[in-house]
């Protein structure tokens, strides 16, 4: 099994990389991509009131980078090698769309499966983009990510999950 993740920061992420690792050694692999940081300078849509002499602010921008193009190699590297029967994808990001359609399209034998973290009462749904190629679907709920969070304490070890969690 590979979790690729988007390069998540911080205490908390390293401690839910580690316990996964952790948890079933043999069956986990994690892949990393990254997130870059940056501060361009955007036009505004709309003047500010009481500063409508700004046309540029600066702004904090976030991107992944890495993570859907190791996912996509990965799916399509073990369609091609035979490692697997069946490919779960956890993502709504439409970069995967072409990845999923080969994988369809050429290997007929190969199952493909796609779920997806929806909020709530939220108006999004899963890409159809993405589900024309899966062979089934389904929206994961905040219950869902609720039911699939790490044991208090992580079997085999020492490991326990952080009580602010």
């Amino acid at each position: 099994m590979l979790f690729f993740y988007a390069g998540q920061t911080g205490h908390r992420n390293e401690i839910k990389r580690r316990d996964s690792r952790k948890m079933y050694p043999e069956r986990i692999a994690v892949v990393e991509g990254k997130i870059l940081a940056s501060t361009p300078y955007q036009r505004l849509v709309k003047p500010i009131d009481n500063a409508s002499h700004l046309k540029l602010v600066q702004v904090y921008d976030f991107n992944e980078k890495k993570t859907d193009v190791n996912l996509a190699a990965d799916l399509i590297t073990g369609a091609w090698t035979g490692a697997y029967e069946q490919a779960v994808v956890c993502s709504n990001d439409t970069d995967l769309e072409a990845a999923l359609a080969a994988v369809r399209n050429y290997h007929h034998d190969i199952r493909l499966g796609l779920v997806a973290p929806i909020p709530g009462h939220d108006h999004r749904r899963i890409s159809t983009d993405l589900s024309k190629h899966a062979h089934w679907s389904k929206p994961l709920s905040p219950v869902h990510l609720q039911a699939a969070q790490l044991p208090d304490r992580i079997p085999h070890s020492t490991l326990r999950k952080p009580e602010s969690w």
